[in-house]
């Protein structure tokens, strides 16, 4: 496959800023490419690079479609993003997890994860910490800064993320977003892979996976 082609699929997704995933058949579970890049005062990204560290990914065809399709893109809102260093995430997932669910037979393990101090298991988000309460899930840290949901468990294994309060100037338009997410694996007893999707709006360009674990 050419790096034209890469990038005609990578087209599919509207806008940088967010996340993008693709099915490959070349990844256990979920990889992904991670961009660094900059805004000048003038709202431009410039200093555009692909960050091979955090970047777990590293199919040389689909990283230049990855960097291709960023400077091909446009910012949602650069104008709250001007002089600081961002990043932008392409995830790449196992295909067979497309349709997965979780078995009804350990379905109610996931009680176990309703509360508790968290973890992403991503390069790219590395420093950010998940706080999960009855209602509220606070996350801190990394290029998130401070986001605050409140958390509704819809099953043992399903629960939504209404958007409260976004830290972030360019981040505050997805205040009141409800996110469902949904546990799809359980590695083990603290560690589970799960998708999320913007609640009634799940195609396959709009659903992120990843990995969470207990702390």
């Amino acid at each position: 496959m050419n790096l034209l082609k890469y990038v005609i699929i990578l087209s599919l997704f509207a806008f940088q800023t967010a996340p993008s995933q693709t099915f490959v058949d070349d990844v256990e579970r979920v990889a992904i490419v991670v961009i660094d890049y900059c805004v000048d005062e003038n709202g431009k990204q410039y200093n555009i690079k692909i960050n091979q560290e955090k970047s777990t990914y590293k199919h040389d065809g689909w990283q230049q479609g990855c960097l291709e399709h960023f400077n091909n893109g446009v910012l949602r809102d650069p104008m709250n993003m001007v002089n600081k260093c961002w990043q932008s995430v392409y995830y790449f997932v196992n295909s067979k997890y497309k349709t997965y669910e979780l078995p009804k037979a350990e379905r109610e393990k996931c009680k176990d994860l309703h509360r508790g101090t968290f973890k992403y298991e991503s390069p790219a988000y590395s420093e950010t910490k998940i706080k999960r309460r009855k209602r509220k899930q606070i996350e801190k840290g990394g290029y998130g800064g401070k986001q605050i949901y409140n958390i509704e468990w819809l099953d043992d294994h399903i629960y939504t993320l209404e958007t409260v309060k976004m830290s972030l100037a360019k981040d505050k338009i997805k205040e009141g977003d409800i996110i469902t997410v949904e546990i799809i694996e359980l590695l083990d007893e603290d560690t589970y892979l799960y998708k999320a999707y913007s609640k009634d709006e799940e195609t396959d360009n709009n659903v992120v996976y990843g990995l969470i674990s207990r702390v």
